[in-house]
């Protein structure tokens, strides 16, 4: 999908509703999985055509991060 049409799939979107990422479970029969929240959109660089392309990055994987995010949203306050 290219920029400009997830654009203009949006506009049609309420702009106060939240977006979310389904994270498909493998042992789910009927293709069932996990909504999780758009932590960010990074540009990434495609090494062997050395073509910028965006990732959808929700958080999960990096330790530490989507509890980070988790917390922010619930209004808790980071240790430092």
């Amino acid at each position: 999908m290219k920029v400009k049409e997830l654009i203009e799939i949006l506009q049609d979107c309420d702009p106060d509703t939240d977006i979310n990422v389904l994270l498909h479970l493998p042992n789910r029969p009927y293709g069932g999985g996990i909504l999780e929240p758009i932590h960010t959109v990074k540009p990434i660089v495609d090494q062997d055509t050395n073509k910028v392309n965006y990732f959808i990055d929700t958080g999960i994987g990096e330790e530490g991060r989507f509890q980070a995010y988790m917390d922010e949203k619930e209004g808790k306050k980071p240790d430092k």
